[in-house]
C-alpha cells in the first residue's frame, strides 16, 4: 500500500472512530435532552390541565370529565383528575361508566409524590390502556387532589427515532464529507510525499539535483534535511574520491608489490607491481582466496602465520625466475593482513656475480701467477745459469705477466663502464677508419695465422660514437675472430645501414658456437671451451667489454651463426651523416 492508501486508510479510521463516539456521544445527549424536555412538557400540561379547572364550585364527574375530554383533546395527551381520597373523577381517556370501575390510584407513585406536594414524572406500565406510559402529576389544591398528564412511551420512542435518523442523516452526510476532505489531503500529501521520494532515490542513486522545498512544514523541513544530507553526501564522495585516487596513485607508484587480504584469507588489495613479481599479469584476484591466486605455498603459510605480528620471509619464484622478500604486518582493527612484496632478485644476482667474479677472478690469476713462480724458482734453483733454458723460462714469465696486465686492464674497463665512470665523447665517427685502425693493430697477429681480413666498408659511413670506444670494440671482436679462426682462413668486416643504425659485422671461419651458448657469450669469464680458451690468451671479459661500451652509445650487440662453419659478431650504434667536406669529397 502507498503512502496515499496509508494516509487515506488512517484518517478513514480515525473518522470512523471520532464519528461513531460523536453520534453515540451526541444521540445520548440528544436523547436525554428530549426526554427531559418532553417530562417538563407533560408536567406543564398538567399544570395547564390544573389552572383550566381551578375556580371549579363543584368538582363532579360529569363536571371534571368534560373538561378532561377538552384539555386532552387540545393537548393531544390524556388528562386525569383525582380527588383527595385517591379516585378519578375525570379522565379524557375513559367514559363515566369507565372511570366508575376505575381503580383507586392513592397507591400510584406519582399521585403519592404530588399529594406530597411535589410533582412527580414517572414511566409505568398501565393496566388500563394495557402498555408503558409516561405520568407527569401536580398537586390539585382546591380539592386536595391530584391532576396528572400521561402520554404513551411510543410517542417518544417515535420522536427519538426520528431524531436518531435526523442525527444518523447528518452524521453521514459529515462522514461523507469528511472522507471526500481525507481522501483530497491524503491525495495531496501523497503526492508531495512521492514527489519527494522520487527526488530523494534519484539522489541515492548519484543525482546531482535537489528536492524543491514548498513549504516550512514538516515536509519542507524532510526536504532540506535531505539536500542537507545531499551536500554532505557529495562532500564526503568527493573527499573519497580524492583519497581513493591518492591511494591509487600511491599504491600504483611503488616499485614494492602490495597485497591486503582479510582475516579469511580473501584478497582485498593489490597492485600493479605485486601482480608483475608474482606472474599475475591479466588475472583480478581481488575476492578469491590468497591460495586460489598465488601458487606460492611460502607465501601462503608466511600469510597464516603473519595474522598475529610481523613475520618475514625470503623465496624464490619459478615464473618468473625472481627472489621475493614478503613482510607481514597484521590489521588489528580488521583481523586481515597487509604484505609487502620486495623484489631482491637485482640484489641476489649481483650477490651471485660477485660470488661468480671473484671466483672468475680468483681461477683466472691463480694459473698465470702460479706459472710465474714456478719458473722464478726453477730460474733460482740454478736455471738461471744456463742460458737456453733461462731463456725459455723468462719469456714465460713475460708471456704470463701480460696475460696478467690484460686481465687486469680488463677488469679495471669492466668496472669503469659499469660504475659509470668511463668516459665517453660522443662524435661523427668513420666507420671505416676505425674498422682499418683495428685491422692494422692486429695484422701481426692475422699475418702469424696466415689470416686474410677482408674490409668491406663505404667510406661514406659514419657513426654517432666514441671513436676510443668504438676501437676498444671493433679490436676486441677482431682480436676474437682471429683467436678462434682457422689458420689460412678468411675475417670478412662489413658494415650496412639500416633504420638509422649502423650495423658492423666481423664473420670468421672458425669452428662456430653452439646455439645453446649464444646468448651467454658476452657474459663475464663466460667460455664455450674453456681450455682452448685459456690457451689461447683470452681473459674471457672481451665480449663482456664489448656488450657494456655497446649499450653506453646507444648501440646493441649479437651473434649469428655462420654456415657451414664459423661465426658473425655484430654491433649496432646509431648512424649520422658524413661530413660535407667528405661528401663533396668522395663525389669527386
Amino acid at each position: 500500500m502507498g503512502i496515499r492508501g496509508k494516509l487515506f486508510a488512517a484518517s478513514l479510521a480515525l473518522i470512523a472512530i471520532v464519528g461513531l463516539a460523536g453520534g453515540l456521544y451526541l444521540e445520548s445527549e440528544l436523547t436525554r435532552l428530549q426526554e427531559q424536555e418532553f417530562e417538563r412538557n407533560l408536567l406543564r400540561r398538567a399544570r395547564t390541565a390544573r389552572e383550566a379547572a381551578h375556580g371549579l364550585t363543584e368538582a363532579t364527574p360529569a363536571v371534571v370529565d368534560a373538561i378532561a375530554d377538552r384539555l386532552g383533546q387540545a393537548t393531544d395527551s390524556r388528562i386525569t383528575f383525582i380527588d383527595r381520597t385517591g379516585n378519578v373523577i375525570g379522565d379524557s381517556a375513559l367514559s363515566l361508566e369507565e372511570i366508575a370501575r376505575e381503580d383507586n390510584h392513592l397507591e400510584r407513585p406519582e399521585v403519592q409524590s404530588a399529594f406530597g406536594g411535589e410533582p412527580a414524572v414517572v414511566r409505568r406500565y398501565s393496566t388500563t390502556l394495557g402498555k408503558d406510559l409516561v405520568y407527569a402529576a401536580v398537586p390539585w389544591y382546591e380539592v386536595h387532589g391530584v391532576v396528572r398528564s400521561s402520554t404513551p412511551l411510543d410517542t417518544v420512542h417515535e420522536l427519538l427515532s426520528r431524531q436518531r435518523v435526523l442525527v444518523g442523516l447528518a452524521g453521514g452526510l459529515g462522514l461523507l464529507l469528511a472522507v471526500l476532505a481525507s481522501a483530497i489531503a491524503a491525495h495531496m500529501a501523497g503526492r508531495v510525499v512521492s514527489d519527494l521520494a522520487a527526488d530523494a532515490r534519484a539522489l541515492a542513486t548519484g543525482g546531482t539535483g535537489r528536492l524543491p522545498v514548498l513549504s516550512e512544514d514538516e515536509l519542507g523541513q524532510l526536504a532540506t534535511s535531505l539536500n542537507r544530507l545531499a551536500d554532505e553526501r557529495s562532500e564526503t564522495i568527493s573527499a573519497l574520491v580524492k583519497e581513493r585516487d591518492r591511494l591509487n596513485t600511491i599504491l600504483h607508484g611503488v616499485s614494492e608489490g602490495l597485497l591486503a587480504i582479510d582475516v579469511e584469507n580473501r584478497v582485498e588489495l593489490v597492485n600493479e607491481a605485486a601482480k608483475t613479481l608474482l606472474g599475475l599479469r591479466g588475472v583480478s584476484p581481488e575476492g578469491r582466496k590468497l591460495v586460489e591466486s598465488v601458487r606460492i605455498p611460502a607465501l601462503v603459510e608466511l600469510a597464516e602465520a603473519g595474522r598475529d605480528a610481523p613475520r618475514t620471509a625470503e623465496f624464490a619464484v619459478d615464473d618468473p625466475p625472481r627472489y621475493l622478500l614478503a613482510t607481514t604486518t597484521p590489521l588489528r582493527a580488521t583481523g586481515g593482513t597487509v604484505i609487502v612484496l620486495h623484489d631482491m632478485t637485482s640484489l641476489r644476482n649481483l650477490e651471485s656475480m660477485r660470488r661468480d667474479l671473484v671466483a672468475n677472478v680468483s681461477h683466472e690469476l691463480r694459473t698465470p701467477v702460479s706459472i710465474i713462480r714456478a719458473n722464478a724458482e726453477t730460474l733460482l734453483d740454478g736455471a738461471l745459469d744456463d742460458p737456453e733454458q733461462s731463456r725459455n723460462f723468462v719469456q714465460a714469465i713475460l708471456r704470463h705477466s701480460e696475460r696478467l696486465s690484460n686481465l687486469l686492464s680488463d677488469l679495471l674497463d669492466l668496472a669503469k663502464i659499469e660504475g659509470g665512470a668511463y668516459p665517453l665523447c660522443l662524435e661523427n665517427v668513420s666507420v671505416r677508419t676505425a674498422v682499418q685502425r683495428a685491422v692494422d693493430t692486429l695484422s701481426r697477429a692475422s699475418k702469424a695465422k696466415g689470416l686474410v681480413v677482408q674490409v668491406d666498408v663505404n667510406a661514406d659511413l659514419y657513426a654517432h660514437a666514441d671513436a676510443q670506444a668504438l676501437d676498444q670494440v671493433l679490436v676486441n671482436l677482431l682480436d676474437n675472430a682471429i683467436k678462434y679462426s682457422f689458420e689460412g682462413g678468411v675475417i670478412h668486416v662489413t658494415a650496412t645501414s639500416l633504420d638509422g643504425q649502423v650495423r658492423i659485422v666481423v664473420s670468421d671461419d672458425g669452428p662456430g658456437i653452439a646455439e645453446r651458448h649464444r646468448a651467454r657469450v658476452f657474459e663475464r669469464f663466460y667460455r664455450v671451451d674453456t681450455g682452448r680458451s685459456r690457451a689461447l690468451g683470452g681473459t674471457g671479459l672481451g665480449l663482456s667489454i664489448v656488450k657494456h661500451l655497446a649499450v653506453l652509445m646507444h648501440g646493441a650487440v649479437g651473434v649469428d651463426p655462420v654456415e657451414p662453419h664459423g661465426s658473425s659478431f655484430w654491433i649496432t650504434v646509431p648512424r649520422t651523416e658524413a661530413p660535407a667536406q667528405v661528401v663533396a669529397t668522395l663525389s669527386h
